[in-house]
């Protein structure tokens, strides 16, 4: 089964490299995207249990990636949130993960590690369930 991945991301070309990255490196099903938080927010409202990982840039032309995050404090434990951000500032950071990330990543020089987590959810999620519990 696919991992099933929501991507937040306003700029276009880095979208569609986050896509094509993911896409040859993980079994990924991409479920949706949007550019701006009110899109995000609303696709989310819409498919509360339609999503594995969802990507959320921290920056968007419209809103921000911490409202999408606010917005996911509901999510099942099965569901993780990454976002990432060119501006990898502590507190910034710090604020992120007390939000409830699961993960943060600078997107000028940590998208492989973004990539590989992912790969790893991936496979936690097609695992057998002996091999879930063990660490990826």
């Amino acid at each position: 089964m696919a991992l099933k991945v929501y991507l937040v991301e306003d700029n276009e070309l880095m979208r569609k490299h986050l896509m094509d990255s993911l896409s040859e490196e993980a079994h990924i099903e991409w479920v949706g995207s949007a550019e701006t938080e009110a899109e995000a927010k609303d696709w989310l409202e819409r498919n509360p249990q339609g999503w594995d990982v969802a990507i959320l840039d921290l920056f968007l032309r419209e809103g921000t990636g911490a409202g999408v995050l606010r917005h996911c404090r509901s999510r099942t434990e099965t569901q993780d949130v990454l976002v990432m951000t060119n501006y990898p500032i502590s507190s910034l950071l710090t604020h992120c993960r007390l939000l409830g990330a699961n993960a943060v990543f600078d997107k000028s020089t940590e998208l492989e590690e973004l990539v590989a987590y992912c790969i790893g959810r991936a496979f936690r999620s097609t695992a057998p369930p002996a091999l879930q519990r063990s660490s990826v």
